[in-house]
């Protein structure tokens, strides 16, 4: 057995210079913070009603994404993609408080959107990524 496959069968944990890593089990890493906040803007849906009256159910976000669009590489100012903090899940929520950089939930948040733009079908990296400007409605201030 070589080094690595003792190693690998022990049941100590893994060291960086000679100190042991522990990632606790509450704690996500940047791409799961994206991937479950792109599934939560991705879930939210609100109600509206159609020219004939009937009661028709839209992804809010991904509609968003539709009507901005066109609108972000030519538009001054850039209009604002609005979220919600309140359509967000409580663990969603609360992996974003444990970032202590707001730039870096920014960009988090950025990513995930820009991720969405390309779920409903829109190319975000040429022409909307640079001016994407993300506003956050809540109660919290998590982007400041």
């Amino acid at each position: 057995m070589n080094d690595r496959e003792q190693a690998d069968a022990s049941s100590e944990p893994y060291t960086v210079d000679a100190k042991p890593v522990e990632i606790s089990d509450d704690e996500w890493s940047r791409e799961k913070t994206i991937d479950e906040l792109l599934r939560d803007l991705a879930s939210v849906e609100q109600t509206a009603v159609d020219e004939s009256g009937q009661i028709i159910i839209i992804r809010k976000y991904q509609s968003l994404c539709r009507r901005l669009g066109r609108f972000i590489p030519v538009a001054e100012p850039t209009p604002e993609y609005v979220i919600h903090l309140s359509d967000l899940k409580p663990e969603v929520r609360g992996a974003l408080e444990k970032i202590h950089h707001p730039e870096l939930r920014r960009l988090l948040a950025h990513q995930a959107v820009l991720r969405l733009f390309e779920a409903v079908g829109i190319d975000p990296y040429i022409s909307i990524g640079r001016k994407l400007v993300i506003k956050v409605i809540g109660d919290q201030n998590l982007f400041a």
